[in-house]
Parts: structure tokens; sequence; C-alpha cells
């Protein structure tokens, strides 16, 4: 909930006044220290244009200290060399990799581009993955788990912005031919 809010740019005090929920119940949820009502869970999910599934987390907990401590073992990284390469405290890759802190969005953002991955593979579980994939039409899905698709996937994702623009640019064109 705080990366979410985070992203969007708000603080306690504003995301209270654009939900109609006290700062403080904002705070007690994304402390974990309260437990939310479906009904403020689906008010939240509308604000964020998400699927409630997405705001409710899952019984097994995060698995981001795993994941992070994989990547960082397999790309031969310290404790002390990710978090030199991040800027951010030896200390508090530690403190994430035993699930003892939550990371912020900026925080997640650092480490995917030291590790060389993205934000969503650090976040989101096995399960939540699956949620979308049964959302999508099976000819999608096939399309998806293509190795040459995914080949394609990878590599838009490493582009800077300027190149992603160029080739979603170029795509709207060929979907859309002028009229002459």
């Amino acid at each position: 909930m705080r990366a979410l809010r985070e992203e969007q740019g708000l603080t306690l005090k504003e995301m209270g006044e654009l939900t109609g929920l006290s700062f403080t119940y904002l705070s007690e949820i994304e402390r974990d220290t309260v437990c939310p009502s479906i009904e403020t869970i689906k008010q939240l999910a509308k604000f964020y244009k998400l699927p409630v599934s997405m705001l409710i987390n899952s019984q097994k907990g995060s698995s981001l200290p795993a994941k992070l401590q994989y990547i960082r073992k397999l790309k031969n990284l310290s404790q002390k060399d990710l978090a030199a390469k991040a800027q951010v405290s030896p200390g508090l890759i530690a403190q994430l990799e035993l699930g003892k802190v939550n990371a912020s969005l900026r925080t997640l953002n650092k480490l995917s581009e030291v590790l060389s991955v993205s934000v969503c593979y650090l976040i989101m579980d096995q399960q939540d993955v699956e949620g979308i994939m049964a959302g999508i039409s099976p000819t999608l899905r096939a399309m998806l788990q293509d190795p040459k698709v995914q080949a394609v996937i990878g590599s838009i994702c490493t582009l800077e912005e300027d190149q992603l623009k160029l080739i979603l640019n170029f795509i709207n064109m060929v979907k859309n031919p002028a009229l002459e």
C-alpha cells in the first residue's frame, strides 16, 4: 500500500483527503497493524484502479526476501556490494532479505535496476502471476509463452524511455497506417 501511495506522490494526509479515510488509519493499514474491511479494500482498489486481489496479502508472506537473495547471489554480489550499487545501506539489504522490513518503491526501483530485473519480478508472487494469466485469453496466453515473444518482451524491458516511445510509435504506425 505504501509503495502504491508513494508511486502516486501522495502523503498519507493527501491520500486520506482523496479517499475519505483518515491518514492515521491509512498509516495503520500500511504498517499492517490493522485488518481493513473488505469495503475499505474495495475503496482503495477502486482508487488505485487495481483488482481487489492485488491488495490482499497472501498468507505465505512476500517472496521478495527469497527473490532478492537468490538474484543477488546469482549475480555474485554480497549484501554490501548490492547496497553500494543501489545506494542504500547494507543493513537495509539484510533486513529486506530477512523479511523484517518492506521496501519503498524508490528502493525497489534502485534494486531492480542494479540487479537487471523488473520491479514486478521482485514483488509479484507466483499466485499473482497465475491470477493474471487466468484472465488472459488462451490465444494470448499461448503467444506469451512462446520463447521468441518472451525474448522480444525481455528486450523491450531494457529500453530507455525514448527508445520505447520510438518502438510504440512504429507499432502504432503499422496498426493504423495514414490514409492518403
